[in-house]
């Protein structure tokens, strides 16, 4: 491992040769890591260090806490070990100061990967009403180790309410809204190079669809749905599937469980594909193209039928599922909404469908409530 030791090539630890130093260094608790980066330059450098990160994995010192976007808030994270949420700093902003919306947020490695969204500027300074848009290509970085944010290569198709996944290094995003038109382009980001490419465009023009991997095969679900190269429209539920080996998309009908509504909040859970849909907790079957019930979704509480949740974010560690945040709308009477801060789990099992799923409650976002616009798992 190559580590900026300094002018002088100072140790890691006096008295002690690197590779124990590093040792003892890789095994830093999760929430102690910015600050190492303010004891030297030597382990400035090591935290910026991929190879640090990789050896954290390796003798298993790492943690894996959510990172969510509340509407209007800065990035939170979530550490369930310590059951406590904590504040990131400010992310960069454009030149302009204007809000994001609509971007995309996977994580690799350490590093935490905001990318693309419409920047929404309030008009009434020009002397109009309303807000103006502009859809971005910007990638944010966010460093788990230092704790800080930095800018990579911008997307060489600004886009906005797209999907996005993660197959090892590589980061793909698929579709969404252009600065005039929908799209069906896919690019794939190499994040130990970061460079960004082209790879073959989707058969389907898609926006506000969803992705995920899965046995390193990319998914891109359901969306807004156009006319198709072969002047097609396939429904909502479609479904294409990306494989980066042979570089080629499959179209898979009627995948999705709703034709008319796109994508609600999912995750990959122990391997699969988990949505929730309709306070239920349904995992996909690739195999079968099917759908099976394995339990029920949380409404903001404890496990009550009468309550509907949306907006929230739904991410999954080990074989626990967290739902986090939304809004929870009351169909027993009449119709009401109440925006939540609250932080719930649940152990769930592909094996065993649950009748009642049990939900336990964690620490809250405090003052943060109501949609959350994007989440990710992290693991540092």
């Amino acid at each position: 491992m190559e580590i900026n030791m300094g002018p002088q090539g100072a140790s890691l630890i006096p008295n002690l040769s690197d590779d124990v130093a590093l040792l003892c260094l890789s095994r830093v608790a999760r929430v102690e890591l910015p600050k190492l980066q303010f004891v030297c330059k030597a382990w400035r450098g090591l935290c910026e260090s991929k190879d640090f990160w990789d050896l954290r994995q390796k003798i298993a010192s790492t943690e894996a806490w959510i990172y969510v976007k509340p509407s209007d808030s800065p990035f939170r994270a979530f550490s369930p070990q310590l059951n406590k949420w904590f504040e990131l700093p400010q992310m960069l902003r454009s030149s302009n100061g204007s809000s994001l919306q609509g971007f995309a947020c996977v994580a690799v490695g350490a590093k935490l990967l905001v990318m693309g969204g419409i920047y929404q500027t309030n008009d009434n300074d020009k002397g109009t009403q309303g807000f103006s848009t502009v859809s971005s290509g910007d990638v944010h970085v966010y460093n788990a180790c230092t704790n800080r944010w930095s800018r990579a290569s911008s997307m060489k198709t600004p886009r906005s309410w797209f999907a996005a996944a993660v197959v090892g290094d590589f980061v793909y995003v698929a579709g969404g809204q252009g600065r005039d038109c929908f799209l069906n382009s896919v690019e794939v980001y190499d994040s130990t190079k970061d460079v960004w490419s082209y790879v073959p465009n989707m058969a389907c023009v898609r926006s506000s669809c969803s992705a995920f991997a899965v046995n390193g095969k990319v998914w891109v679900i359901g969306g807004e749905v156009v006319r198709n190269q072969y002047g097609e429209r396939p429904e909502r539920g479609s479904a294409e599937v990306y494989d980066p080996q042979l570089g080629i998309w499959k179209l898979i009908p009627e995948m999705w469980l709703d034709t008319k509504k796109v994508p609600s909040p999912g995750t990959v859970h122990c391997g699969k594909m988990l949505f929730v849909y309709q306070n239920k907790l349904m995992m996909y079957d690739e195999i079968t193209n099917k759908w099976h019930r394995i339990g029920y979704s949380s409404g903001g509480d404890a496990f009550n039928n009468h309550f509907s949740r949306f907006g929230f974010a739904c991410e999954s560690i080990d074989e626990e599922l967290y739902i986090i945040g939304g809004f929870k709308v009351s169909k027993q009477y009449g119709s009401s909404l109440q925006a939540l801060n609250t932080t719930e789990v649940s152990k769930v099992s592909l094996e065993q469908p649950s009748k009642y799923t049990s939900w336990r409650r964690m620490a809250n976002m405090g003052t943060d409530k109501g949609s959350v616009l994007a989440s990710a798992v992290l693991s540092s």
